[in-house]
């Protein structure tokens, strides 16, 4: 769905997985899975989830920089945002 890459590593890709009824935005650091944010609970109430036990542990960062991950965090709600308000606009 929609793909951004910051200077600082992180990449925040929005997409609309089937297990979910909303739009996701999945966070990654150097190509590394580091957490998702959902908002399953409404549009604008935001989850964080981090990875599950399953996962391959070469594919996830364990250990990122604070202030670029809280950025990231910031950004990817806002995008979530502004999806849902281009979606009420349609």
């Amino acid at each position: 769905m929609g793909r951004d890459s910051e200077k600082n590593g992180f990449e925040i890709i929005i997409t609309s997985p089937v297990n979910y009824n909303e739009l996701v935005a999945e966070i990654h650091y150097k190509g590394k899975f580091v957490a998702l944010i959902s908002q399953e609970k409404g549009k604008g109430q935001f989850d964080l989830e981090l990875p599950e036990k399953d996962i391959d542990e070469s594919m996830i960062a364990h250990k990122v920089d604070l202030e670029g991950f809280t950025r990231a965090m910031e950004l990817a709600c806002k995008r979530l945002q502004g999806r849902n308000q281009s979606k009420k606009a349609k």
